[in-house]
């Protein structure tokens, strides 16, 4: 199972499982959801940190991987000219430039 996958799996599971929880103790209804949708956020930050830091990792693999010619998951070379020359692009450097700066 992809990193992906499974922590969406286990981020639905938690909800439906404070769902349950809100349901036997008597909440109903939009309130019940929200509830359940807040709790299960919390708990996900403290009980699934492992599996997010997974995924995040993976993804930036990904990413990196596209990013750079000759690694699994490149793109092609016209794709990264296209990236290099893109409006976004020039603006990192923009951005990478100033925060160089020694001013």
């Amino acid at each position: 199972m992809g990193a992906t996958l499974k922590y969406t799996v286990l981020r639905l599971g938690l909800f439906v499982l404070c769902l349950a929880a809100l349901s036997a103790l008597g909440a109903r209804g939009w309130l019940a959801l929200a509830v359940a949708a807040v709790l299960s956020v919390l708990l996900s930050l403290v009980l699934l940190r492992r599996q997010r830091e997974e995924m995040a990792a993976r993804l930036q693999q990904r990413v990196e991987g596209r990013l750079q010619p000759g690694q699994p998951g490149a793109t092609s070379a016209r794709a990264k000219a296209r990236f290099e020359k893109s409006r976004f692009a020039r603006g990192v450097e923009s951005d990478n430039a100033a925060e160089d700066d020694p001013r």
